[in-house]
């Protein structure tokens, strides 16, 4: 729409109606030229390093010969370590689908138009940055160490180190303070343990207790105690089939269905403790935490507050988990000092393929050794 004008001269001078923003940007050229001279520089940027360095490859891929180790691109490197502190199927794709979709949810839940496109647009945005950045970078290597039993082997080792002792300190976890407290003291001695846990798959493999019970469900042997894990091991899915109600296995159903179907399945409690529950409590704990010591510290006054919190300790965790996998993972992703993880053209110990005498085989060859060894 215009509106015709008289100019002072007497000509006729045409007025566009003003935008209704100001400061309204276009895709072209604002966004798309910036775009378009970034791409640019990137690509000239990795031309040059990947002409000066030279990229640390092994030889042709066997799938029957695995390098120690044998570690994920450094972008998925975050993924790798995750598997290795929950069940394979949770951390490779149930947690970075929630993710994903976490982080598409903030713009429809955070509706409010203040402070849009601008960096830290609330007014207490950059503290809460700084305290969720800190608060992530502790938390996140504590949990791996834990979960590594690291503090054990600390605590094992520190008296020896100072000569206090000739061997190694047994664990307070280890320890049985109950032991002439009769049947209470066995209820006591399974909470003891629970709060001096080594990791988390003790649950699974080294938590122990025993409850005398009056009736005990499921098959097997009934002894009359109710014991942690062997009782909790193998607990039958209801209307499996084989317990309570039988009947044969359906062979009538198509494939996909009978792997659906649960038929002659069991329970493994602590495995599902240890793989699922104590991983997602331990992750929610930790984000309700950070949100409950912000708003207790007056910070938290809106929904952008929250999620900038959320969203900075996401991207920590993206960055340790990344850094940890990459710099302190060597043979067998044992958790070891950054000078001791293998590096693959300066380490002889990183076994690299080799063809023997006859192309029916193949090797393992050291350069640090005058012989290879060959499957």
């Amino acid at each position: 729409m215009a509106i015709a004008t008289r100019a002072p001269g007497g000509e006729k001078e045409t007025v566009r109606q003003k935008r209704e923003r100001d400061q309204e940007l276009l895709v072209w050229p604002d966004l798309v030229f910036i775009e378009f001279i970034c791409a640019i520089l990137f690509t000239v940027t990795f031309v040059m390093l990947s002409v000066l360095v030279n990229a640390p490859l092994l030889d042709r891929a066997n799938s029957n010969i695995t390098p120690n180790p044998s570690k994920a691109p450094w972008y998925l490197m975050n993924l790798q370590e995750l598997l290795l502190h929950m069940d394979k199927g949770l951390a490779g794709v149930t947690v970075p689908t929630i993710a994903l979709i976490v982080l598409m949810a903030i713009p429809y839940t955070d509706r409010s138009n203040d402070g849009q496109g601008t960096w830290f647009g609330t007014a207490n945005a950059v503290k809460i940055t700084i305290f969720s950045a800190l608060y992530s970078s502790f938390v996140i290597p504590w949990a791996i160490l834990w979960d590594d039993g690291a503090h054990v082997r600390i605590f094992r080792e520190f008296p020896h180190a100072f000569g206090i002792t000739g061997g190694k300190v047994k664990w307070i976890g280890d320890r049985n303070p109950f032991d002439s407290w009769g049947a209470p003291g066995e209820v006591l001695k399974g909470i003891w343990d629970f709060a001096f846990l080594k990791n988390r798959v003790a649950i699974r493999d080294e938590w122990h207790w025993s409850l005398r019970v009056p009736f005990q469900p499921g098959a097997g042997h009934h002894d009359g105690y109710l014991d942690w894990p062997k009782d909790f091991s193998q607990v039958p899915v209801p209307l499996n089939g084989t317990w309570l109600w039988f009947w044969g296995k359906p062979d009538w159903m198509p494939g996909w269905m009978a792997h659906v179907y649960w038929y002659d399945s069991d329970l493994n409690i602590p495995a599902i403790m240890a793989e699922f529950v104590v991983p997602i409590v331990a992750t929610l704990f930790f984000i309700g935490l950070l949100l409950g010591i912000i708003w207790k510290l007056g910070w938290l006054h809106t929904v952008r507050d929250g999620w900038l919190a959320i969203f900075t300790g996401f991207i920590m965790f993206y960055f340790s988990l990344t850094i940890i996998g990459a710099a302190f993972r060597g043979r067998g992703q044992q958790l070891v000092p950054a000078p001791h993880v293998p590096n693959l053209d300066e380490d002889p110990g990183i076994m690299r393929q080799t063809s023997p005498h006859d192309d029916q085989h193949y090797g393992l060859y050291d350069p640090g050794s005058a012989s290879a060894s060959y499957a």
